[in-house]
């Protein structure tokens, strides 16, 4: 008797970092414009590619380094031929970010504001390092309560914070002076 078959059951190779500095990596892209697609295809070719051609995310690559790095979903939709959809192209492009973010520390943004897609530059760090502040802001006061509260107690909130499970906590509680 024949086995079933199990569908979707092959898991994709881990996300592994490539380690190359920035230096190495401004060079490949600078040299390449098939860049991002030759180094996902060293180790990870299962995540853009389905058989023997490009899946839905390694053709979305593979149109945004065709375009320069640079363009918008329209541009994309059009270069395809009609191969793909806008709404194909919104939804891979967080998927390709996941995969470019592990592998290289990239991520492309969209600029919906002028349905840009293009890699991240300045402007995006200082705009979201401002939607940061806006929700840090919110917390601050009662996170300024609590902590001094405990210091009031005879409590080490460097220690506490260093103490918790989670990395971001213990890095902020490694950074903050000794109370």
């Amino acid at each position: 008797m024949p086995q079933k078959r199990i569908f979707n059951g092959d898991s994709k190779t881990s996300l592994e970092p490539l380690c190359l500095t920035p230096d190495q990596l401004k060079e490949r892209l600078d040299h390449r414009k098939d860049a991002l697609q030759e180094l996902i295809l060293e180790s990870n070719r299962d995540h853009i590619i389905t058989g023997k051609s490009y899946n839905s995310l390694g053709y979305c690559l593979q149109l945004f380094e065709h375009l320069d790095r640079k363009c918008t979903v329209g541009e994309m939709v059009a270069s395809s031929e009609g191969s793909i959809t806008e709404r194909s192209v919104s939804n891979a492009i967080p998927k390709i970010n996941c995969i470019l973010y592990a592998l290289l520390g990239l991520r492309i943004a969209h600029d919906k504001e002028n349905d840009i897609l293009r890699f991240v530059n300045e402007s995006d760090v200082i705009q979201i390092t401002e939607k940061l502040e806006k929700k840090i802001s919110k917390l601050g006061k009662e996170w300024a309560q609590v902590s001094s509260a405990y210091k009031a107690q005879g409590g080490n909130i460097s220690e506490a914070l260093t103490g918790t499970s989670s990395s971001t906590l213990a890095e902020l509680g490694r950074l903050l002076p000794a109370a």
